[in-house]
């Protein structure tokens, strides 16, 4: 009987994706040092980031003390798909 191709498939997703693109390497020390926690923090538990996104996002900017609003806006500019996949594990 042959596999099933998810049987046996392991994802594979590139850590710091993130910091190939364009618009991270435009933000200042301080917000790179907050998007880098808000992505480990995804990456340490990806099975429920979206659910609790916006009090990620309000811890870190206390944390690193960068404007939430800002730091949303970052995230505005990566799409939900992108952060889909990666709470999934996937590739784009």
């Amino acid at each position: 009987m042959p596999k099933r191709f998810d049987s046996f498939y392991t994802p594979v997703t590139e850590k710091d994706e993130h910091k190939k693109s364009k618009e991270y390497k435009k933000l200042s020390p301080k917000m790179r040092d907050a998007v880098d926690d808000i992505f480990a923090k995804m990456d340490s538990k990806p099975q429920d980031f979206l659910n609790t996104f916006e009090k990620t996002i309000q811890q870190i900017s206390r944390k690193y003390r960068v404007s939430e609003k800002e730091l949303m806006g970052y995230f505005e500019t990566v799409s939900y798909t992108h952060l889909r996949a990666h709470e999934t594990g996937r590739n784009l």
